[in-house]
């Protein structure tokens, strides 16, 4: 099955809008989505899903952003293995050649 571009962009260009209590999907700009963007969007596929994650991927932090509120402690990984790796980098002499 081939992912479709209209949900795929939809993926990559939504945000969750918090209205009190309640969440409602939105663009990145703030606009709501309409009920069409909101049914096509729930009838994503898994291949729509990787087909937009691919597409995130190329953008770290807005993927970052994006998963960061709905997987805590991924979030939290992350940062404590990038403060490994600056840990690390810090013990580690440059080489000379």
């Amino acid at each position: 099955m081939t992912a479709r571009s209209e949900v795929v962009a939809l993926l990559t260009d939504f945000d969750v809008g918090r209205d009190g209590a309640r969440q409602r999907f939105v663009h990145r700009d703030g606009r709501p989505f309409t009920a069409e963007e909101t049914e096509l969007i729930g009838s994503a596929t898994e291949e729509d899903m990787r087909a937009a994650a691919r597409q995130l991927a190329t953008v770290p932090q807005r993927l970052t952003e994006i998963i960061a509120p709905y997987l805590p402690e991924a979030a939290e990984d992350a940062e404590d293995a990038e403060d490994a790796e600056d840990a690390e980098d810090a013990e580690d002499p440059p080489a000379t050649g």
